[in-house]
């Protein structure tokens, strides 16, 4: 009995063990990469002496669960939108952080997070501005992701609505079979970024397919 008792204790240790390996090891890959306005997207590395220019050039290369990518102060003019890989996310300085696109098409967003259902999103994106100029259409369609967070941010003018959130991968208007769970938007303004076409109404904040989400201490308003 002793000796199966001690063996337990070793393999319960040895798991442990490596599970804080893995654990650091994951930690470990995890870094910040940049962009600014001076960057450069051919020639940069994401480092912070070496950014790259623009947010697409980011999300396109960092796609790994963890790693944040920082939005220096400046104006970044996007030319197609930018797809955002589970697990990482976006900060920046604040308001000096803008975030503009140069595309006006119908229903296009700046940035994209569409996930199958139930997916653990585990990102937030934060202190950043976007600014739709009264012409790019959305500004963030996050679908199927769970445990994202949006805060702190100043989203501003888009022509048809600001942030589109939903349980499902798809734009179906049937209740998704898993809900998203632990998603939380807090701490923003967004002005003017509802419209009318006749038909529908779009809003500032769109949301559908959630559970418990957490929605507080944010500002919004349109006028006309």
């Amino acid at each position: 009995m002793k000796t199966y008792q001690f063996s337990a204790s070793r393999i319960v240790s040895t798991i442990l063990f490596t599970t804080c390996i893995v654990l650091f090891s994951s930690m470990a890959f995890a870094g910040t990469y940049y962009i600014s306005p001076t960057g450069n997207d051919v020639t940069g590395t994401g480092s912070i002496s070496n950014p790259w220019k623009t947010l697409r050039k980011a999300t396109s290369t960092i796609t790994t669960p963890g790693n944040i990518i920082h939005v220096n102060a400046g104006t970044y003019i996007e030319t197609s939108t930018c797809i955002l890989a589970p697990g990482v996310s976006i900060e920046g300085d604040g308001v000096t952080s803008v975030i503009k696109a140069s595309f006006s098409t119908m229903y296009e967003m700046i940035i994209q997070a569409i996930s199958p259902e139930g997916t653990n999103g585990n990102q937030h994106i934060s202190n950043i501005k976007m600014d739709g100029q009264n012409s790019t259409s959305w500004a963030i369609q996050i679908q199927g992701r769970s445990n994202f967070e949006i805060h702190d941010c100043t989203i501003v003018d888009f022509a048809q609505r600001g942030i589109v959130w939903g349980g499902r991968s798809d734009n179906s208007d049937n209740p998704p079979m898993i809900y998203a769970t632990g998603n939380k938007f807090y701490n923003n303004t967004v002005t003017n970024c509802a419209s009318f076409d006749g038909t529908y109404g779009y809003g500032c904040l769109n949301i559908g397919g959630q559970q418990g989400m957490l929605i507080y201490n944010n500002n919004i308003t349109t006028t006309g």
